[in-house]
């Protein structure tokens, strides 16, 4: 088992530290194209909302990103130190009377591009599972 964090300010400046994060992952954890592409999008949507809706971008609040790999998969945690929220009732953007709106987007990716998506702290962290063997 595996495991890289970084804690960093709640600032969308900050989200190249994610990228290089996201590049020392796929290197470290050798993952096929298809995890890798799924895992930064969702990575990218998760720590957005995090910073955005979380924390409401107040730079004094941070943001932890977690990723650990197990034979089998990789786990990716995205906490923020916000509120949390009601991640029961999320608008499916799929659906047509919901495309303009823009909350929900994110989970929505998220949750299609990951195999488990679970929330946690009231809404204020996100795990998502990655299974890396076909």
């Amino acid at each position: 088992q595996r495991q890289m964090c970084i804690r960093d300010r709640s600032k969308l400046s900050n989200i190249p530290q994610v990228e290089n994060f996201i590049e020392k992952l796929m290197e470290q954890y050798r993952l096929s194209e298809k995890v890798y592409g799924s895992i930064t999008l969702s990575i990218l949507e998760a720590v957005h909302n995090a910073i955005l809706y979380g924390n409401n971008q107040n730079p004094q609040k941070k943001v932890m990103l977690t990723a650990i790999q197990n034979t089998k998969e990789v786990i990716i945690t995205v906490e923020d130190e916000g509120e949390g929220f009601d991640f029961n009732h999320i608008p499916n953007p799929g659906i047509s009377e919901n495309t303009q709106n823009l909350t929900g987007r994110g989970i929505y990716i998220m949750s299609k591009l990951s195999d488990e998506l679970l929330f946690t702290k009231n809404g204020s962290k996100v795990t998502m599972t990655f299974y890396t063997e076909e």
